[in-house]
């Protein structure tokens, strides 16, 4: 009775704990920052969108999607890629895994900027660019912080 009780109130206590992901459109997200502070949030926002308004959403998950115009294939101390749109570029980049390039992500890359395809990419908003968590072309997904096998 006692363990029942317990396992009851731990898988009560892990789901209350959960944050759900609210996915908004960068509009929204620029008009009405505060009410989304301290919420696990995504902002799907244009390229251009984060070059202009960078310092509102530094430290912020964002999902952009467009053209790769250049991606590191060879050893460097963080994998990247450059994406492009309208004249705008930004660095997507891995660097959680030192001097290891993730296969998949490669491939996508390749892939796309072979087709001239959008690829989309999902991180969050840092310093250097956006600090890549998945990348996503033809309903292919790349989790790029997969550590190495």
């Amino acid at each position: 009775m006692k363990k029942d009780l317990l396992i009851t109130l731990l898988l009560l206590t892990a789901l209350l704990g959960c944050t759900r992901l609210v996915r908004i459109d960068a509009d929204s997200y620029l008009n009405n920052q505060s009410s989304y502070q301290g919420k696990h949030i995504l902002i799907k926002a244009k390229l251009n969108e984060i070059l202009e308004k960078y310092e509102a959403f530094k430290d912020v998950s964002v999902e952009v999607t467009a053209p790769v115009v250049y991606f590191e294939e060879k050893d460097s101390p963080a994998w990247f890629l450059i994406l492009e749109k309208d004249g705008k570029r930004i660095r997507g980049y891995e660097d959680k895994y030192k001097h290891f390039i993730p296969p998949d992500a490669v491939y996508l890359a390749r892939w796309a900027k072979r087709e001239g395809g959008e690829i989309t990419a999902m991180g969050r908003v840092k310093e250097r660019g956006i600090e890549l968590d998945q990348l996503t072309y033809k309903g292919l997904i790349v989790n790029t912080n997969a550590p190495p096998s």
